[in-house]
């Protein structure tokens, strides 16, 4: 269950772009163009005309409650693959905000008015912001696991590559919007690009999880006293 819920937060979101896009295309409220290349349009602007619309917000909302989930197992995983007194509660704490603020983003989608925009703005933000950051954290801790005895060393390899690759071509990118003013049409298309490369970081987490085995499930422990 928890591979399932990791593969999810991959797929469900890289799916309702791309599904979006198709639908404003069709419907003539987007023009057609590739999103990974220049001169097209934000992840925004797929989700914010009708009948997209309702399509973003039906897909992105569940996505954020998969991706709520995801941390929260997260949690529970690193306590268990660790002897050492791990603390993965900011960890928890980021990945929780930002599938938080995803829904605040989602839900204010499309929506007229400063507020809705100021929401939106903070909302999508905080969720880039605080999911890089949490699998940013996640990467610090597994200097205290061993990653080769549990067969992850690969996985948490890649990660860090896809870390550094997020975090240099970010900044690359604010350089080049203080610099060169061309940037704004290639601007909406690096947004494409760093979603794909964030999105791939569950995928490892994905990898780790079937790797070690983790399973999860509701319980509880309760004696029931016969009074008969």
């Amino acid at each position: 269950m928890p591979y399932k819920i990791a593969i999810i937060c991959v797929l469900l979101p890289l799916i309702t772009v791309h599904l979006t896009l198709t639908v404003s295309i069709s419907f003539d409220n987007l023009r057609a163009c590739l999103p990974y290349w220049s001169h097209c349009h934000s992840i925004s602007a797929t989700g914010r005309q009708y009948p997209e619309f309702f399509v973003f917000k039906a897909f992105m909302i569940p996505t954020a409650v998969f991706m709520g989930m995801y941390w929260l197992l997260l949690h529970t995983w690193l306590k268990q693959i660790s002897d050492s007194n791990i603390k993965p509660h900011i960890i928890t704490a980021f990945g929780c905000m930002a599938a938080f603020m995803l829904i605040v983003y989602t839900v204010t989608l499309g929506a007229v008015g400063e507020p809705y925009a100021l929401a939106r703005r903070l909302g999508v933000t905080v969720y880039f912001g605080f999911t890089a950051g949490g699998h940013l954290l996640l990467l610090l801790k597994f200097k205290q696991v061993n990653t080769q005895m549990l067969n992850i060393a690969g996985e948490v390899k890649a990660m860090a590559y896809l870390c550094f690759v997020m975090l240099t071509t970010a900044l690359a990118s604010a350089v080049a919007g203080f610099l060169w003013e061309g940037w704004d049409n290639w601007e909406n298309a690096y947004e494409w690009w760093f979603s794909i490369i964030m999105i791939s970081l569950f995928y490892c987490v994905a990898r780790m999880w079937k790797k070690t085995g983790f399973t999860s499930a509701l319980s509880t422990k309760v004696k029931v006293k016969n009074t008969g």
